[in-house]
């Protein structure tokens, strides 16, 4: 739970700065006009939050590494689906209506990796597996 809300709240706060870094290079509609290049940015911000999050929990670089690219992964998947016409995203808000929909399945396949490591994410594996 921890991670998601690692993910989600360091998200936002990269989103913040993100999106109002490119409305004051002139791009105030970015969201409207380029929504699936939004969806990927977003999923970018939560890696770095997720990935900043567990190097600070001293987490090993593969294990970072698989649970920051979850993000990514989910993003692009939507941004196909949208791509595609299977999924309209709504933009009236801006990135957090990109947001809203997207962070619940983002989790989700956060909660699946941590699943598949279990041990790792539980402090069940012994000192030689966290070394390597």
């Amino acid at each position: 739970m921890q991670m998601c809300a690692a993910m989600c709240l360091g998200g936002i706060v990269l989103n913040l700065a993100i999106f109002e870094v490119i409305a004051l290079a002139g791009f105030p509609n970015f969201v409207q006009q380029h929504p699936e290049t939004s969806m990927l940015i977003l999923g970018i911000d939560w890696a770095i939050a997720m990935g900043t999050w567990m190097a600070l929990r001293h987490h090993p670089w593969r294990h970072n590494l698989e649970m920051s690219s979850t993000s990514i992964v989910a993003t692009g998947l939507f941004a196909i689906a949208s791509w595609m016409g299977w999924f309209t995203p709504e933009t009236t808000l801006g990135w957090f209506t990109l947001f809203t929909p997207m962070c619940g399945p983002t989790c989700l396949l956060m909660a699946a990796d941590m699943l598949f490591r279990y041990k790792h994410y539980t402090s069940q594996s012994d000192a030689h597996d966290q070394a390597h």
